[in-house]
């Protein structure tokens, strides 16, 4: 009765702590969602500043915020951190490679969102997945049908996207075409970033991979604004040229809260440590949500104006064609261990099943046998 009893107190202990991380999991996926949104608007709120020199200054912020989840995270996963494989050329390619293809999306992503609204350059600098299923398809790598939908799916909707002439910005140079192209310019880049960033993940946690690219990034990014703009100004607090425009005093308290915590801390760290309650297809799915959110803060902060039918039906249709893509590359993995499972079956019956030649050895000796 006793023993009965304890197990039962045992499992509503169990069932209240499920239910404590799914409302904790619940709060940090909001979080990460509003925080990624208004990553693009947040940052387009340096007024008049190069696209560059906002990147730089993003930079900055997010090695300073990242740095303590990056170590937090590098301390969990001690024991998991193989120093033999970090330590490597093999390594230090890949992370060079990695904050190149991210240094040059970044820029060109807020390069892009100087020209469409929020909503098109979110969603289309998004679309690295769609890339990879295209790649696929050419190299003759197997594809689930339901990816191969969700692909024609996207690239009907990005045709309208960029075609909706009734949309504009409130910054006077508005140019739907010329963004939307900047940032489909972006997928490929980011896709080839998150091919990366997979090898770099079987050896270090993300968050870890996420700092050490973005300090690597800043002084890519800093030898680039050296090389093609003035540098009268740039070692400096100047708000339009200055290295540290973003601790002048005018920017100062945005630069450490609106884009240090919300952007840095809650925009990428929020979704890394979302992982710890949900699998990466639910994280992954949420981004889905971001271009309507983001087009949301756009109108709110006065960036964009209200969007027209275009961007509505294409917006609609991208993150449609998106989750297809996504539950077709689930789909994929229980085929492939089913494939595998049914050939170690197929094996081990071999292995069991007698031939006919043994057949006939064994019933030839039986009669000898008997003989």
């Amino acid at each position: 009765m006793r023993s009965f009893e304890t197990s039962q107190l045992e499992q509503e202990q169990t069932g209240t702590k499920q239910d404590k991380n799914m409302v904790v999991g619940t709060i940090l996926t909001v979080v990460a969602l509003l925080a990624g949104s208004a990553i693009i608007p947040l940052v387009d709120e340096y007024k008049g500043v190069p696209f560059v020199l906002r990147t730089l200054w993003r930079c900055q912020l997010l090695v300073i915020y990242c740095l303590p989840i990056g170590a937090y995270f590098c301390y969990i996963n001690r024991a998991d951190i193989d120093l033999s494989k970090v330590f490597t050329m093999e390594t230090l390619l890949e992370f060079l490679c990695s904050a190149f293809l991210w240094t040059t999306g970044s820029s060109l992503l807020l390069h892009s969102s100087d020209y469409t609204l929020v909503s098109h350059t979110s969603i289309l600098v998004n679309l690295g997945g769609i890339c990879i299923v295209c790649f696929n398809i050419i190299r003759g790598t197997p594809v689930h049908k339901l990816e191969i939908i969700g692909t024609i799916f996207v690239i009907i909707s990005v045709v309208i996207c960029i075609n909706d002439s009734s949309s504009s910005k409130t910054n006077d140079q508005t140019n739907i075409v010329l963004g939307d192209i900047i940032g489909l310019i972006c997928s490929p880049i980011f896709g080839l970033y998150f091919v990366v960033s997979a090898r770099l993940l079987k050896k270090l946690p993300s968050i870890c991979i996420v700092e050490v690219s973005f300090t690597i990034q800043f002084f890519i990014t800093s030898a680039f604004y050296i090389c093609f703009y003035d540098i009268k100004d740039f070692y400096s607090f100047d708000i339009q040229y200055g290295i540290l425009g973003w601790a002048s005093s005018e920017y100062l308290l945005y630069s450490l809260t609106a884009i240090g915590i919300i952007t840095g801390v809650f925009g990428i760290g929020g979704y890394v440590f979302t992982l710890n309650y949900f699998p990466p297809h639910i994280v992954g799915t949420i981004y889905l949500l971001e271009p309507v959110v983001g087009q949301i803060l756009g109108i709110i902060l006065g960036q964009d104006n209200m969007p027209g039918i275009f961007t509505y039906v294409g917006t609609f249709g991208i993150m449609a064609g998106l989750a297809l893509s996504i539950k077709g590359d689930l789909m994929k993995a229980p085929k492939a261990s089913e494939l595998q499972d049914k050939d170690s079956e197929k094996n081990l019956s071999m292995m069991h099943t007698p031939s006919k030649e043994s057949i006939d050895s064994e019933n030839s000796s039986l009669e000898m046998m008997l003989k």
